[in-house]
Order: structure tokens, then sequence, then C-alpha cells
């Protein structure tokens, strides 16, 4: 009876499957329908659930990409990208959207505390149309997905320059403990690098630009640190289209007002104090320039610090 027990315990422990981690199907995205074929540069993602070591990346510029993406990628910044769903289907991932919303909500709340690695986060359905030839609107992302490889949501990868290329140093996909996401964020920031990223925790959440001219009648700038910004001396340049640069000399604005905003607000700087924003509240304070900025549809802003690095970049 004993030896019977004994066969019946093998029998059982085999039956396990050896202990192997078992994988959940992964759906691929929907990375835009009418684009052309895509192969991911990095060998991961379709389901993997974490990058155990450093996965070289090259960005296909060739192909469409979000451009503040491709302008972050081209000035070496330390770079992390999210996709996330938040739209109810039959391929959401099996623990639900909880935990899409969970892990979005905490990069938000880690995002505050690294300003100088540069963020970004793409709903999964809104690939855009890489064949529009107004190119991608804000919030789109092209091939993107299909080059970093992304399977189910949420997906966050952390990329650092590393060469004359890109590292992916993290890669997660499904529910990511913030604690996780946190080391992982800390451990990024202290990679070496020579990027132009500012300390300061700011975006440009919207540029109006006036009637008649391209210039800019107001434009409107969130403190997303835990401190107070002042923002006299920052400016406002357009970056050149090939080289995703700021060109040495180009016109520009640049705020001549102590504008002191606080943490999580945002304010508008006008060209004249009495312009009025989308909110219908007078400008905080005024800038200098940008009238002749000749602005078109698709050209990129960059907001600079007084010292000339950047700390956000727009699309009008």
């Amino acid at each position: 009876m004993y030896l019977a027990l004994v066969l019946t315990c093998v029998v059982v422990i085999a039956g396990c499957g050896g202990g192997e981690t078992q994988t959940t199907p992964t759906p691929t995205p929907a990375s835009a329908a009418s684009s052309p074929a895509v192969e991911s540069t990095t060998g991961v993602g379709e389901g993997q659930a974490e990058s155990t070591k450093d996965l070289p990346f090259t960005l296909n510029t060739d192909q469409p990409v979000p451009p503040d993406f491709g302008e972050a990628y081209g000035r070496r910044a330390r770079i992390v990208v999210q996709f996330y769903k938040l739209d109810e289907d039959s391929l959401s991932y099996p623990q639900g959207l909880s935990v899409d919303r969970d892990v979005n909500r905490s990069m938000e709340r880690l995002s505050s505390r690294y300003p100088t690695i540069e963020f970004f986060s793409y709903q999964i359905t809104d690939p855009g149309s890489v064949d529009d030839e107004e190119g991608l609107k804000p919030g789109q992302y092209g091939t993107l997905a299909a080059q970093l490889g992304v399977g189910i949501t949420p997906f966050v990868a952390m990329l650092a320059p590393s060469g004359e290329d890109y590292v992916i140093t993290n890669l997660y996909q499904g529910y990511i403990p913030e604690p996780v996401l946190s080391q992982a964020l800390f451990d990024l920031a202290a990679v070496q690098v020579e990027d132009n990223t500012s300390d300061a925790n700011v975006t440009l959440d919207q540029v109006q630009t006036t009637d008649e001219g391209g210039g800019i009648d107001f434009f409107t700038v969130r403190n997303r640190s835990e401190e107070q910004v002042n923002l006299e001396g920052f400016t406002l340049r357009v970056l050149d289209p090939e080289t995703a640069q700021v060109t040495p000399g180009a016109p520009g604005v640049t705020i001549n007002s102590d504008i002191r905003v606080g943490p999580g607000k945002s304010v508008s700087i006008g060209r004249v104090p009495d312009v009025v924003d989308d909110g219908g509240e007078k400008v905080a304070g005024t800038f200098e320039g940008g009238t002749a900025l000749d602005l078109a549809p698709g050209e990129q802003i960059v907001l600079l610090d007084p010292g000339g690095a950047v700390a956000s970049t727009i699309t009008v």
C-alpha cells in the first residue's frame, strides 16, 4: 500500500508540468489596418511577461512614428513608453481592464518624480492611419507598437541610449506592481546619458495660434512636479522638421514675466495681457515675440528651460 501511495504522488507531480510557467494566449494589437508590414526590432513582445536583460532597439524612422517620441529618441533621452487599453472587448487582458487603469495610474504618479525621463502613453486602439498625408495626430502611435512588439496590455518599455542605438532596460506586459515600476524607473534615471532633457517637470498642454500669420496667441504650461516652478526665462522654439532639432537663431518666444506655477497647476501665457484662454480666463503673464513664427499644422514646438534644455514638445 505504501508503494502504491508513492507511485500515485509521482504521477500527480508529473502531471503538474514540472513547474513550467503557464502563459496566456496573447491578442495582437490593432496597429493600423492600413499600415505597411512592420517587424519588431526588439525580438520581444508577443506575450513576454518581463525582459531579464538589456535588449537592443533601433527605431525605424522611415515608418510613421509619433513626432514627439521621434524627437526624444533623436535627442537620445531616457524614454518610457506605455500602451494601455481602456475599451471593453473580448480580447481584454484576462484580469480585466482594471489592470490597465491601475498600471496607468501608477505611471502617472511615478512620472512626477523623474523629470529627466521622457514619458509617452498611447491607447492601443488608436494607431492612426499611417497612409494619411497629414501624418499622425497627437496621441496616435503609428507603427511604434509593431516596432516594439507589443502583445497584451498594459505594456511598459523603458529605453536608454547605448552606443549608436538604444537598449530596452526593462519591458513588462500585464500587471506590474507599482514598487516594481518605481525601482525600474530609479534604475533608468541613474543611467548616464548626454541628452538635453530639462529637470523642470513641466509640459506644453496647448499652443493656440493667431487667426492670421501662424503666430502664437497664447500657450498653456502645466507643472507636473511637486514643487513650484517659475516660468520666467523659458522659451518656445520651432523644431527643424528634417533634424528634429532647434535651429540656432530660429524665431521663437520668451516668457518675460515672473510666472510661478504651483504643483499640479497650469497657466496660460499670452502675447498681450488681455488675451483670454480657452477656459475664459485672462492669461497669467506675457511673452515676447511669436508673431513671425509662420506656424503650419503638423509642426513641432519645443519648450526650453532658461538653460536651453528641452522641457516639453507639442505638435500644432
